[in-house]
C-alpha cells in the first residue's frame, strides 16, 4: 500500500465523534458495493482488498471489528484475527458463513467469534447485529444457524424446575455462584446443588457448556 493511500484511509473526525464502529472487511461480500468505504447507521465498513495491508488498515482505521468473508478458511481467519489483535487489543471478530454450515458456526462461536451471519445478509442487518454485539456484549448468530444447532441438539430438552431456570438465567448473564446466591437470597451450597443438576441434565462438562446447550435448545 502506498503512502498516499494510507493517508486517504485515516479515520475522519466525524467518524470518531459519532462513536461509530469501525469494521474491516477481509474477503468478499456480494451484498456490499465495491466502494472502499461505506457508512451505515452506527458503523463504517472498510474494505481491505490485500491481506498484506491488514496491519496498516487496522491501525489507520482504529478497527473495532474484523469481518471475514465466506471464502476464507479457518486458518486464514485465525491468522488475520491474530494479526489484527496484535495491533488493536480489543478488536472483535465477525464472520460471514455459508447457509446451514452450522458446524463451522458452532466452532467459531466457541473460539470467540462474536457475530456469525449468513453470507447473503445485507449490510444494514449485518451492521445492526454487530452494533448489538458491540454495545450489549452478546454473541449474535443468524436465525438459520441457531435453528440448525437446535435441530441437531441430541435428545429432548430437559425439564427444569423454576429454581433451575432462575439459576440458568443468572448463569447466562455471567454471574458466579456467590453472585447468583445473593441475587436469589439462597446459600452458595444451594446454588452448587442446582448447578450440579444443570450439569447433569445438559450432559455438560462445565458452566459454559450448560449455557451453550441451553441456548441451542431454546432454553436460554
Amino acid at each position: 500500500m502506498t503512502r498516499s493511500s494510507l493517508k486517504d484511509i485515516k479515520r475522519t473526525p466525524a467518524e470518531t465523534e459519532r462513536g461509530d464502529c469501525s469494521v474491516i472487511l477481509v474477503g468478499t461480500w456480494l451484498a456490499l458495493s465495491m466502494n472502499a468505504t461505506e457508512r451505515y447507521e452506527g458503523a463504517w465498513i472498510h474494505r481491505c482488498p490485500d491481506r498484506e495491508d491488514l496491519i496498516s488498515v487496522v491501525h489507520a482505521r482504529r478497527a473495532d471489528w474484523i469481518l471475514a468473508g465466506p471464502e476464507l478458511d479457518d486458518g486464514d481467519i485465525q491468522r488475520l484475527f491474530s494479526v489484527a489483535g496484535a495491533v488493536r487489543e480489543n478488536v472483535r471478530l465477525a464472520i460471514l458463513g455459508h447457509r446451514r454450515d452450522w458446524r463451522r458456526c458452532d466452532r467459531w462461536i466457541r473460539r470467540g467469534c462474536r457475530v456469525y451471519l449468513d453470507e447473503s445478509v445485507g449490510p444494514d442487518r449485518a451492521v445492526a447485529a454487530i452494533r448489538a454485539a458491540h454495545t450489549l456484549g452478546v454473541n449474535v448468530m443468524d436465525r438459520g444457524f441457531t435453528e440448525a444447532l437446535r435441530e441437531r441438539a441430541t435428545g429432548p430438552a430437559p425439564h427444569l424446575t423454576r429454581r433451575e431456570r432462575e439459576v440458568l438465567d443468572l448463569l447466562r448473564r455471567g454471574m458466579r455462584n456467590r453472585e447468583i446466591a445473593g441475587a436469589l437470597f439462597v446459600s452458595e451450597n444451594t446454588v452448587e446443588y442446582h448447578m450440579r443438576h444443570l450439569l447433569s441434565k445438559f450432559s455438560a462438562r462445565n458452566r459454559l457448556e450448560v449455557v451453550e446447550r441451553a441456548t441451542a435448545l431454546g432454553l436460554a
